[in-house]
């Protein structure tokens, strides 16, 4: 059975004419200089106390906060390294910390018995841009030309993942946003996790994607793909108590250790972020924002909800 397809000038005084545009421009040899008090990135985050933005969208794993579930999540991960299980599933909403998850586990893995080889899908990528992107990673020449087969990049990868073991080592492959995999690229990641001896696994594929990768899975094509799944985990949105331990978080990395959100700011963000990371980090940029425009010395409730409103 095959898959289904996946699915303005305003000028308030009339009388006057409008100033030419060279009346507009600096004389030759000035400058114009905005108002630093109003407009410099530095006094903003002075003004909160802050030594640079904690709320960035970056993948940073300095400001990792791992609750119960992250944490949960990445020792089953590290459990799925260390025992050489095939596949490892995490999923979870978007924005809820899959992707700096994983780049969590690849600084835990160590480089002395691991060869780690992190792969973003790109929407419906194929099974050969699968395996070239993984070439890409293990630094091996791709063949030239626009008849290379499937076959002959995987027996390429197979050499390399036994050069490995013969080192002592083993490939792990991280898939992030694997939901956007063609239905081509998902057959061709269980035959990735076959490569083995007669001993052991000599891959282990882990995959991040958003729930509604499950649901794909559940199509019948896909059940030895489901059988090999040994691990999964699903990351959750954050508890209204993580919301704030999450804010208070990064804040304190950033070198503010004083109370800035008001307890009524974090009942609001949580409200409006559905407790979901990327959404707390938005409504928190932008409510700093709100409050350094006003010069408000904390954050309340009354600036998170205009920053929702502008989200």
């Amino acid at each position: 059975m095959n898959e289904p397809e996946p699915i303005f000038s305003v000028f308030p005084d009339h009388d006057t004419p409008p100033p030419a545009l060279a009346d507009l421009a600096p004389a030759h040899g000035d400058t114009f200089t905005p108002d630093a008090g109003l407009l410099g990135a530095e006094d903003f985050l002075s003004f909160y106390g802050l030594s640079e933005l904690p709320f960035s969208d970056a993948v940073n794993p300095k400001y990792f906060y791992k609750t119960d579930g992250h944490d949960e999540a990445l020792i089953r991960l590290m459990l799925a390294v260390r025992h050489d299980l095939s596949l490892g599933l995490v999923t979870g909403p978007s924005g809820s910390g899959k992707t700096l998850l994983s780049q969590m586990l690849l600084q835990n893995l160590d480089p002395a018995k691991v060869e780690p080889a992190l792969i973003l899908v790109s929407p419906g990528m194929s099974k050969t841009a699968l395996l070239k992107a993984l070439m890409g990673e293990l630094e091996l020449p791709v063949p030239e030309g626009l008849f290379v087969s499937a076959q002959e990049l995987l027996s390429r990868i197979q050499d390399r993942v036994i050069e490995l073991h013969r080192e002592g080592r083993k490939l792990v492959v991280l898939i992030d946003e694997c939901h956007f995999l063609a239905p081509d690229s998902l057959h061709m990641i269980r035959t990735l996790s076959n490569i083995e001896t007669a001993e052991q696994k000599l891959v282990t594929i882990l995959l991040f994607g958003e729930d509604r990768f499950l649901k794909r899975l559940e199509h019948p094509s896909y059940e030895s793909l489901r059988n090999r799944m040994y691990l999964r985990s699903d990351l959750k949105p954050l508890t209204a108590a993580d919301t704030e331990q999450f804010v208070k978080y990064r804040l304190m990395l950033a070198g503010r250790l004083d109370d800035l959100f008001t307890p009524e700011a974090f009942a609001a963000l949580h409200e409006a972020s559905g407790g979901i990371g990327r959404r707390i980090n938005k409504l928190c940029t932008l409510a700093l924002l709100e409050g350094f425009v006003k010069q408000a010395p904390v954050i309340t409730d009354e600036l998170v909800r205009a920053a929702a409103e502008r989200a």
